[in-house]
């Protein structure tokens, strides 16, 4: 598993927010926090793929842990955006490869979540017809051969008036 982002334990900050105050160190946190975040979703979506629902709830609080840095770095930035001006192209076109990768793997991810919602949703309305046809069969009266009342039999016998006199 992925280690944590590597600027939740930075302590070079010179400024109030979770990225150093170094501009291109910066970038590469926030670099770091995507593949971080990048790793957590292939796992998930592998779990999911696989249908593994204790890997898939076991994930949670690291997505959860993921994406809140994600967030937080990208309003950071946005904020910073004068100072970020500042960093090499290459490292701007690096970062936005990097969000265009995790897009595409993000509606991978949703993709296989929408499958496994429609799967749990199949199998809630298998369980519940299951469970009508049951109650059904326990509350179904009918009446046998000697012309008893049995419980928890199917009606077999239909009863008819005949008005012939």
């Amino acid at each position: 598993m992925h280690s944590k982002t590597p600027y939740t334990n930075n302590t070079q900050k010179s400024h109030k927010g979770l990225l150093s105050a170094d501009p291109h160190k910066a970038m590469q946190e926030m670099m770091d926090t995507i593949d971080h975040m990048r790793g957590v979703y292939e796992q998930e979506t592998e779990a999911l793929e696989n249908l593994d629902a204790k890997t898939f709830l076991d994930l949670q609080a690291d997505k959860l842990e993921a994406t809140r840095a994600y967030k937080a770095g990208i309003e950071e930035i946005l904020i910073r955006k004068e100072d970020m001006r500042n960093v090499d192209v290459a490292i701007k076109d690096n970062l936005k490869r990097m969000q265009n990768d995790f897009a595409d793997l993000s509606a991978k991810n949703m993709t296989a979540l929408k499958r496994m919602q429609r799967s749990m949703e199949r199998l809630s309305g298998t369980i519940q017809n299951a469970a009508k046809e049951s109650v059904n069969k326990q509350n179904a009266f009918s009446y046998g051969d000697s012309g008893k009342l049995h419980k928890n039999e199917r009606k077999s016998v239909s009863i008819g008036v005949s008005e012939t006199a």
